[in-house]
């Protein structure tokens, strides 16, 4: 087969005639078929027509750099304009002098909002005042509260409240155990003393015992065993020593008052008496805490008083610090010298007395 042969096989076979249509008895030469295959048609008696395929569709290659080249000129935009805002720094530039400000980030604190604890209350008390009752009453008080007490220094009913703990007016929980001081019972019986032995003799000193506080009394006396003294002088100095003494623990105990205590023991320089009148003479060591007050004054002269008149044969006193009567007078805020009769002892009595039963 040469070579035309070959080529019209080949194109009849890829290029088959419609079907009912009568093929040509005419073969077509080379140039024939060659041009057939740029511009293809049936090889019949009619001209066969070779539907056109549509164009491809043009692939848009340039969208992709046109949206690069946008978002790039968008950037650049945007970065002039941050870099503009950060270099403006009240109309000055760097190439000025100015220093461009770092750009920084607040980041806001993260809080988180914890609930409350909620706390179950006890139950709370109000602590009652208890100064002045008797420890009787302070403990139906306070068992009426639902406290409980601690009395010291002893647990005896009928004893005074002088202190507390918790103060009144406190806050505390149920159950709490309320500390009181208590003042001992004044019953005013003081022990009996020991029978004198040879060479000695009781006397009496006088403190208060039972006082409201408001006026003097006479006092009570307690026993003291002393040496025998031949001479009145010496049973007023006796007297005056063992009163600058003070109580004993056990005249405390039972009620007994007084300004004087150890430190005031040794305060007496002399007495002397002549024809009833008492010249009593101290040291500063007499000189006691409160007694230079308008009440402490009171009761503190008058516990002198009280001693020096026991004895029947004083008629007046005067009292002296080293030796100056003005210096006592000083003490309680007077002037001059100071000199008490009996008559006048007696007198304040009855006038405390008195006033003390109004």
């Amino acid at each position: 087969m040469n070579e035309i042969d070959r080529i019209y096989q080949l194109f009849t076979e890829t290029n088959p005639a419609p079907e009912n249509t009568a093929p040509t008895t005419e073969r077509p030469g080379a140039d024939v078929i060659l041009n057939e295959q740029r511009n293809p048609t049936m090889l019949t008696k009619e001209p066969r027509t070779i539907e056109s395929q549509p164009a491809p569709l043009r692939t848009r290659r340039w969208r992709g750099p046109a949206i690069a080249l946008v978002s790039f000129v968008g950037a650049a935009v945007l970065g002039l304009t941050a870099w503009l805002l950060v270099t403006d720094d009240g109309g000055s530039d760097s190439a000025n002098g100015g220093t461009i400000p770092p750009v920084t980030t607040t980041i806001p604190p993260v809080t988180t909002t914890i609930p409350d604890v909620v706390v179950v209350p006890g139950i709370f008390v109000v602590v009652p005042n208890l100064t002045g009752l008797t420890l009787a009453e302070a403990k139906g008080m306070l068992g009426d509260a639902g406290l409980e007490v601690l009395a010291l220094p002893d647990d005896n009913d009928a004893a005074i409240v002088t202190a507390q703990e918790p103060a009144p007016g406190a806050e505390v929980d149920e159950g709490t155990v309320v500390t009181v001081d208590v003042r001992p019972v004044a019953t005013c019986n003081p022990p009996d003393p020991l029978a004198p032995g040879p060479g000695q003799v009781i006397i009496s000193v006088f403190y208060e015992c039972g006082n409201d506080g408001t006026y003097p009394t006479a006092g009570i006396g307690v026993p003291r065993i002393v040496p025998e003294q031949d001479e009145p002088v010496d049973r007023v100095d006796w007297t005056l020593q063992s009163l600058l003494a003070g109580p004993t623990a056990d005249e405390e105990a039972v009620g007994v008052t007084s300004f004087f205590d150890d430190t005031t023991a040794g305060a007496l320089n002399s007495v002397t008496l002549t024809n009833g009148a008492l010249v009593v003479d101290f040291n500063e060591a007499i000189y006691v805490n409160n007694a230079s007050t308008s009440t402490g004054g009171l009761f503190f002269g008058a516990e002198l008083d009280r001693n020096v008149f026991s004895h029947p044969e004083v008629e007046t006193v005067e009292f002296r610090v080293d030796g100056d009567c003005e210096a006592w007078s000083a003490f309680f805020q007077s002037d001059g010298c100071w000199v008490t009769s009996r008559s006048d002892w007696d007198r304040s009595l009855a006038e405390w007395d008195a006033a003390r039963n109004q």
